[in-house]
């Protein structure tokens, strides 16, 4: 049975300085144990958001790749390719500031001195506007809803 006593949990919105720095949770930098982290173009729910994996999330990801046994070595080899060329290696300073390359701040509609969404996921995060993450929260919890009724959680 898997423990979680270290997950990226909660949703946090900061402010991005002028240079697209933006201060990740306490708890979550245990996890990136050396800083060192992948940023990853993506979307959700037709939404730009930046995926930040930890190097332990992003071996799992190419793990996952390699593992699909109904993929030919062409196609593990082309969605490797992808990935990598979609991530960038980013490091967070010791103050838990994590360095947001100007380029990939307008991926996700962020900007320098205005608001991010950090979105914690389990084994990863996700950074998204406060625009984006509204319209991305009412279909999450729209698509949630039936499985809600199932399970009772929330």
């Amino acid at each position: 049975m898997p423990t979680y006593e270290h997950t990226l949990e909660g949703v946090f919105e900061h402010k991005l300085d002028p240079k697209c720095r933006v201060s990740v949770p306490s708890d979550w930098r245990v996890l990136a144990g050396s800083g060192v982290l992948r940023l990853l173009k993506a979307e959700k729910y037709d939404q730009p958001i930046l995926k930040v994996y930890t190097e332990g999330e992003f071996e799992s990801v190419l793990g996952e790749i390699d593992s699909r046994a109904e993929w030919t070595p062409k196609q593990r080899a082309l969605m490797r390719g992808k990935l990598f060329s979609r991530c960038i290696k980013v490091t967070m300073n010791p103050q838990g500031k994590l360095l947001i390359p100007k380029a990939l701040c307008n991926h996700p509609g962020v900007e320098p001195d205005g608001p991010a969404m950090l979105v914690g996921r389990g084994t990863y995060f996700e950074i998204v506007s406060a625009e984006n993450y509204s319209e991305m929260c009412a279909r999450e919890d729209a698509e949630t809803l039936a499985l809600n009724e199932e399970m009772d959680i929330f």
